[in-house]
């Protein structure tokens, strides 16, 4: 399978796998950011991709931001229709300034197949699998 990228910016970084078994697929900064403690920042990429109808792009925080790393990329879902430019909401939870430079890795975006269910209204949710 495929997914088309479009470089908006020629400065930009475009994404990439950062090893064979890992699954997500590396957002990189366009420019230099600085994130001042308690601040929240929108980050750009300076790329566009076309998620297949079908699939999903979710983004989350990259492998190296821990649990107890004070920076948080904001969870958000790039949709197959999208087609401008993927934008990453960073927030510096610590007491010091985070820099991200150009180019260094910021998110990363996994790709999911969806499976759209029937929905269906019930005035009795019993009988489920826990229930077995």
């Amino acid at each position: 399978m495929e997914i088309l990228i479009k470089r908006l910016n020629d400065q930009a970084k475009l994404p990439a796998y950062s090893s064979e078994a890992g699954p997500g697929i590396d957002l990189y900064s366009l420019n230099e950011v600085v994130v001042e403690p308690g601040a929240k920042v929108v980050v750009s990429t300076g790329v566009a991709m076309a998620i297949p109808v079908g699939y999903v792009g979710l983004v989350w925080s990259r492998n190296s931001f821990s649990i107890t790393d004070p920076i948080k990329v904001s969870d958000s879902m790039v949709v197959s229709g999208y087609r401008d430019e993927i934008s990453v909401e960073i927030e510096n939870k610590g007491s010091e300034a985070v820099t991200f430079t150009a180019g260094e890795k910021v998110a990363q975006l996994m790709v999911q197949k969806i499976h759209k269910m029937q929905l269906i209204e019930a005035a009795d949710l019993s009988g489920g699998p826990e229930e077995d």
